[in-house]
């Protein structure tokens, strides 16, 4: 009978101490968006087409053509963008992506979480800078990929470089997109 309510209060001890690990990691993991905040990007929803090209590490450039569809979603807070780029030279899918971009109150940030059809994600930040363009991009070792993006109501040019800790750009990406829908 003892050993019965030992195991019993064990139990329950770890149950409590359980719940209280669980409570703490959800909550490290919760935080809220900003409607208002969301409200400069208003010109992104829609459908986009255009060109462009990458470099990879080689310094070889890779033509595409491109498609973004960008929608609003949970009332504003949040864009969730899906671009496909195909290869010019052979109309094959060079990448695929999609991100959510999005206020985190928190931190006072943008934020864009992206996801690749390799498997791959990152966490970016984002602003706006004085000529109203939104920079966003994240560090890599070695540096930080900097994306550059320039937007009127019909037109998307953005802009890739990878920044080294000096200053120092290297372009690695640029596509032109016109809105279609």
């Amino acid at each position: 009978m003892l050993k019965t309510k030992v195991w019993k209060t064990l139990f329950i001890v770890l149950a409590v101490a359980f719940g209280a690990l669980l409570h703490n990691g959800l909550q490290a993991q919760t935080g809220t968006t900003n409607k208002d905040k969301m409200k400069p990007l208003s010109a992104w929803a829609g459908k986009w087409q255009g060109e462009g090209w990458s470099m990879d590490q080689s310094r070889q450039r890779t033509a595409f053509t491109v498609e973004e569809n960008i929608q609003w979603k949970l009332d504003g807070r949040v864009i969730i963008a899906e671009g496909i780029g195909r290869n010019k030279s052979d109309g094959k899918v060079g990448f695929h992506a999609v991100g959510a971009i999005y206020y985190n109150n928190e931190k006072g940030i943008y934020e864009v979480k992206s996801f690749l059809d390799d498997g791959n994600m990152t966490l970016a930040t984002a602003e706006f800078n004085d000529q109203g363009q939104f920079l966003w991009g994240f560090d890599v070792p070695g540096g930080r990929v900097q994306y550059t993006i320039t937007l009127t109501a019909t037109t998307w040019n953005e802009k890739g470089a990878f920044v080294m800790p000096n200053g120092q750009e290297f372009p690695i990406m640029e596509m032109n997109l016109t809105k279609t829908k």
